[in-house]
């Protein structure tokens, strides 16, 4: 049985989507901790929360450094995307393409978009 190029974006994708349910749980589980935890939280139950809440951004960043499936220049897209103050639309981009170079490259030209109407509306 062998798999093909073509399936493998949508098993990523799925992969992503439970690790994306997985660190919203843990934001939960965290907050449910701070607020009711009174004078002393559960250390146990808030590291772990904590590590759950970091589980689909550890993961997108492993797969960006480790994937093929991009260019370098692609990759510097992303990574500069993440860094920027729209890194919640870049993130949710990555977790959800099945294109993640073309995506790439329509994030960096609305970026450069963006950038040319600032400094035309600028006296």
């Amino acid at each position: 049985m062998s798999t093909s190029l073509a399936g493998q974006p949508s098993f990523t994708n799925r992969v992503f989507g439970a690790l994306a349910v997985l660190s919203l749980v843990g934001m939960v589980v965290s907050a449910v901790t701070a607020i009711v935890g009174f004078e002393e939280p559960s250390t146990t139950l808030l590291l772990t929360s904590l590590v759950l809440a970091f589980a689909a951004p550890v993961a997108m960043l492993g797969h960006l450094i480790g994937t093929s499936e991009l260019t370098r220049h692609d990759k510097r897209i992303w990574i500069r995307q993440l860094a920027s103050p729209r890194a919640a639309r870049a993130f949710s981009a990555y977790l959800t393409s099945h294109d993640r170079s073309a995506t790439a490259e329509r994030l960096a030209a609305e970026a450069l978009a963006r950038s040319q109407n600032s400094r035309t509306k600028e006296p």
